[in-house]
């Protein structure tokens, strides 16, 4: 890998333990002000104060980065969208360039793609096509990747997740954000198998803290290089101390039972 981008891959991942905590909150564009985003600049400065690694904002977001008073975390550039109102949800295009992500500042870019959905194939065009971007440029790419749509498998199995896991990494990704296998050994042969960071996908919002603490527990000991959770830090009814704990739990400061155990005492 070149300089420049190594130089900014040490910004977003934690160097002491090579793990990254990415708070997404771009799910504005895609389904509104949904509880957590209906306040915009509460929900970026809830990833500064809650010590997020980085976080993942469209272009109209970076406005409620000027005047904060705290050292940022990374930011990534989302470069994809589509809307729940348009025919076809699973359709990501793109809106912003890999130029543009360093014209604002951004330490690297993210990507969405959707395998199995009907303009699969447009989706790995444009994947393509940033991924060469960010070579020439030398900018970290996210890729998102999910297998969702008319010709995804349903339910989900392990085997399409492991591929999908290929496919970020032969196309460019630096960090791979996917949903996780419900059985943790199907995770370590993916991370196993991965010669970038797998990090695991929230979700949809959590009923219960504990249970989803220890999720993201197994998973690292399944080998995850870190976690991409939205809805269940920004609807958490503590935000900031939910994805305090989380952190401390990704860096290997506390166990899943301690951060549980300190939520309570917190409440």
């Amino acid at each position: 890998m070149s300089t420049g981008r190594t130089l900014r891959l040490k910004r977003l991942v934690n160097p002491e333990d090579g793990r990254i905590v990415v708070l997404p909150l771009d799910h504005g564009v895609s389904c509104g002000p949904i509880p957590g985003l209906q306040q915009m600049d509460q929900a970026v400065r809830t990833g500064v104060a809650g010590g997020a690694d980085a976080m993942v904002l469209h272009k109209g977001m970076f406005r409620y980065l000027d005047g904060l008073p705290h050292r940022l975390p990374g930011l990534f550039l989302h470069l994809s969208a589509s809307t729940q109102l348009g025919p076809d949800f699973h359709h990501k295009v793109l809106v912003g360039t890999v130029e543009e992500a360093l014209r604002r500042g951004a330490d690297g870019v993210s990507v969405h793609i959707n395998l199995g959905a009907r303009e699969e194939r447009e989706m790995l065009l444009d994947l393509g096509r940033v991924g060469t971007a960010c070579a020439e440029w030398q900018l970290p790419l996210l890729v998102m990747i999910y297998v969702r749509g008319a010709y995804a498998p349903n339910p989900m199995t392990d085997a399409a997740l492991a591929h999908a896991a290929r496919v970020a990494a032969e196309l460019g990704a630096d960090l791979i954000k996917m949903p996780a296998p419900r059985d943790p050994d199907n995770l370590a042969r993916i991370t196993a198998g991965s010669p970038v960071p797998v990090l695991v996908a929230g979700g949809g919002k959590a009923g219960d803290s504990g249970e989803f603490l220890l999720r993201i527990e197994q998973a690292l000991s399944a080998g995850a290089g870190g976690v991409a959770i939205g809805r269940n830090v920004f609807q958490h009814e503590r935000p900031v101390v939910f994805l305090k704990l989380i952190a401390a739990l990704v860096h290997g400061h506390l166990s899943a039972v301690e951060a549980a155990a300190r939520l309570r005492a917190d409440a």
